[in-house]
């Protein structure tokens, strides 16, 4: 339910709020979200502490921890298949996943405060059945709490080697046109204000030579400076990749200006 209402809001909703109000709400969230984050890892930590402590014969006989380790070796395989099973579909669909990215979305799949949060409620919930006893409701979240923070440790911690191991920490073509154009539109800006610099009555008499040697990128107002998205003679054939940027990012501003 809250994916599906995230997916609304993000489709439909965003463009309800607008400037200041849009930038407020998102702080508004942020702070309210990180609020309930750390009560829901505090009550989790409380909850498992207590347990540990105070039940020997669920934790002290060994088998519990042998079990949150084959549950987190479980909780990989089972996303390495569900990901192995979607591939076909993800390949084709949007910009595409290739097997790298495949790798990634298996390692990076962590655990936070929704599976505590559930945890929590089973916890809360049990006693009132011979089925759920307290002690199972206090493996329970023993197991989801392991799991949260092994895979915040191990993955987590990981991550960043992987994508470094498979040359992923790189910007692609479409992110450095993206880069590129972004560097262009700045350096416009930051030349266009230098030049009005000249006509203020009090930094007109300023030494602009000086200023202009310690200022490395006032040093191009000269010159005739080339678009970076702009195609020389012996380049008329765009990269695919870039085309299919092109394309979604002209459909996506044409779906906006329909929703205004």
């Amino acid at each position: 339910t809250v994916m599906s209402l995230g997916m609304f809001y993000s489709a439909f909703a965003k463009t309800a709020f607008k400037g200041e109000s849009q930038q407020s709400l998102h702080h508004f969230w942020e702070m309210v979200a990180y609020i309930a984050n750390t009560l829901i890892f505090i009550l989790s930590g409380v909850v498992i502490a207590e347990g540990v402590l105070g039940d020997d014969n669920v934790f002290h006989h060994g088998t519990s921890w042998t079990h949150l380790l084959l549950l987190y070796v479980y909780v990989q395989l089972s996303r390495c298949i569900v990901v192995g099973a979607l591939f076909p579909l993800l390949r084709y669909f949007g910009y595409g996943l290739d097997w790298k990215e495949a790798i990634i979305l298996i390692w990076s799949g962590l655990r936070g405060a929704v599976a505590l949060s559930l945890s929590l409620s089973v916890k809360r919930s049990s006693g009132r059945s011979p089925e759920l006893t307290p002690e199972t409701g206090t493996l329970f979240v023993f197991f989801t709490g392991g799991i949260v923070f092994l895979t915040l440790i191990v993955n987590g911690s990981t991550t960043q080697f992987i994508l470094r191991f498979l040359d992923m920490d790189k910007l692609t073509a479409a992110k450095k046109r993206i880069l590129e154009f972004t560097k262009y539109e700045m350096l416009n800006k930051a030349l266009e204000a230098f030049g009005e610099l000249g006509d203020d009555e009090e930094l007109g008499p300023a030494d602009w030579a000086t200023v202009k040697r310690y200022i490395s990128c006032l040093n191009e107002i000269q010159g005739e400076r080339v678009h970076p998205h702009g195609t020389s003679e012996n380049d008329t054939n765009l990269d695919p990749m870039n085309l299919k940027d092109i394309r979604i990012r002209l459909l996506n501003g044409n779906q906006l200006l329909h929703l205004f």
